[in-house]
């Protein structure tokens, strides 16, 4: 029994000091519109290459976001994309106007498609990534 119980302490020993890959990178920072902390919105991080690893994506409040390093971005190349509705006092005016059967229509996108469609914005997430970002949209 005895050389049962050390053949499974090497293999738990070995088992953990094998390398697991590469890791993710928790990633927080600040998104300005038009020189100001962005109220809400959602910030998306769309992989160069999706056959290699996966995006991420996190809700903006305050101007602030965050993805813990569990759900975080794995190295490579990113696409940055940044979406906000309408916001707050925005839409209670145009619920005062809407007529009927208007309930439903979907929020107007205020942040200009050079910044989520059609977005031009990159990071690299790789040796050196600095962990907090900011991205002013002008």
């Amino acid at each position: 029994m005895r050389p049962t119980v050390f053949a499974c302490a090497v293999l738990l020993l070995i088992a953990g000091c094998w390398d697991s890959g590469p890791r993710r990178h928790a990633i927080s920072g600040q998104v300005l519109y038009q020189g100001k902390p962005l109220d809400q919105g959602v910030i998306l991080f769309e992989p160069e290459n999706p056959f290699t690893t996966s995006g991420g994506g996190a809700a903006i409040k305050d101007g602030r976001f965050a993805i813990v390093q569990e759900q975080g971005l794995m190295p490579g190349k990113y696409k940055v994309m940044i979406s906000s509705g309408i916001d707050a006092a925005e839409s209670k005016k145009l619920k005062q106007n809407q007529g009927p059967g208007e309930d439903d229509l979907p929020p107007k996108e205020r942040i200009p498609l050079k910044y989520n469609l059609e977005s031009k914005l990159l990071l690299e997430v790789g040796p050196d990534f600095k962990p907090t970002v900011e991205f002013d949209l002008k």
